[in-house]
């Protein structure tokens, strides 16, 4: 039975270190008999999975599943040099949320940045794809609450994060919560 790589990430213990790799597979195929991957953004199951270079819009649904209403390219600011570029998205609605996964091998680090356009906190779980040598690798990773009408940014050093799946968004108790 083949299992979405976004539900292996979001359903994975936290982990210190990263697991073990999982082989890379080409697009839409078999990754072992375990998971597989395909380097889009999209809804995977109630997942929503980002692949570098890439923002999602969403408006969560009552079960808190988020619905895409938009997918772009495009670049953040802080994950290259400075003055290397510009952020390219604007503010998402108000009602929806945006998330962008980008980086530079000048820092070293992936980027994730989330745009609440919501009028309360916003928790969820998250976890991530990561290039370890010529190996896939997922990770589970520790995040914190997007404050209403706010930003928020997780970063992330080490080997390079491909994708990022998100999923069971809820109000937050309030902007300090971690998940």
């Amino acid at each position: 039975m083949l299992i979405s790589l976004a539900a292996l990430m979001l359903a994975a213990a936290p982990a210190a270190e990263p697991p073990a790799a999982t082989p890379a597979a080409p697009a839409g195929t078999a990754a072992g008999a375990e998971a597989f991957f395909e380097p889009v953004t999209k809804m995977e199951g109630p997942a929503l999975q980002v692949v570098f270079g890439e923002r999602a819009t969403v408006h969560l649904g009552e079960d808190g599943v988020p619905a895409i209403d938009k997918t772009e390219k495009g670049k953040l600011a802080i994950a290259h040099p400075p003055g290397a570029v510009k952020d390219t998205y604007a503010k998402p609605k108000a009602g929806q949320i945006a998330v962008a996964l980008d980086g530079s091998a000048e820092k070293k680090a992936s980027y994730l940045k989330i745009w609440n356009g919501l009028d309360y906190p916003v928790i969820y779980k998250a976890g991530v794809l990561r290039m370890v040598g010529r190996k896939l690798a997922p990770q589970s990773v520790k995040v914190c609450a997007v404050p209403a009408g706010g930003t928020q940014y997780e970063t992330w050093t080490g080997p390079p994060v491909v994708a990022v799946a998100l999923g069971s968004f809820t109000k937050a108790a309030d902007e300090k919560t971690c998940n």
